[in-house]
C-alpha cells in the first residue's frame, strides 16, 4: 500500500509529510497500536517521530517479555543520527513479545514505521486517538515543535 493512498491521513511537516494509516490508532507519545483478535496489541513508532529522529540506529530495551509494564513506565532507547531519546510506554499491560529484527537493524522502523513494530502487548491501549485526533494534535503543537527543532526552546 503507497503512503499517499486515501487509507491515510497526511502531516505535513516543512518540507517532509508523514502519514498516518487510518486502520491504526495512535499516541500522544507518537506510537501506533494495532489490535489482533487474540487480545494483544502491536506498538510502533509514527512516521511523525520516525522523522524527527531520522536515521534511527539502535534500539535498547529496558523490559523484558513477560514483565508488566506500567503506562508511562520507561521502555528504553532510541538512538539516530538527530537524537537519543527515551522511550515510555503508551499502555500497560503484560509484554508478550518483541520484535527482534528491528533490534537488528531499526533502520527499518525509519524506512516503513507501520511495516515494522516494536513491542507486543497483551490487552488494549488506554485513551488511544484517531488518525484525525492523532493529527489535529500534532497541528496543535507543531509551532512549538519547530522552536525546538531549531533550539529557540
Amino acid at each position: 500500500m503507497s503512503e499517499q493512498s486515501c487509507d491515510n491521513i497526511m502531516f505535513e511537516m516543512g518540507l517532509y509529510k508523514a502519514y498516518f494509516p487510518k486502520d491504526l490508532l495512535y499516541s500522544e507519545i507518537h506510537f501506533w497500536f494495532k489490535a489482533h483478535e487474540t487480545g494483544r496489541t502491536r506498538v510502533g513508532l509514527t512516521a511523525y517521530a520516525a522523522r524527527l529522529l531520522n536515521d534511527l540506529f539502535r534500539i535498547e530495551w529496558k523490559v523484558y517479555v513477560g514483565e508488566t509494564i506500567l503506562l508511562e513506565q520507561m521502555l528504553g532507547e532510541v538512538e539516530s543520527a538527530k537524537a537519543a531519546s527515551e522511550l515510555y510506554t503508551p499502555m500497560a499491560g503484560k509484554l508478550a513479545d518483541i520484535n527482534t529484527a528491528v533490534l537488528d537493524d531499526p533502520s527499518l522502523v525509519s524506512l516503513e514505521p507501520y511495516a515494522h513494530w516494536l513491542l507486543e502487548f497483551e490487552g488494549e491501549p488506554q485513551n488511544p486517538m484517531t488518525p484525525d485526533a492523532y493529527s489535529a494534535f500534532l497541528a496543535a503543537g507543531w509551532e512549538e515543535t519547530v522552536k525546538m527543532l531549531k533550539g529557540q526552546v
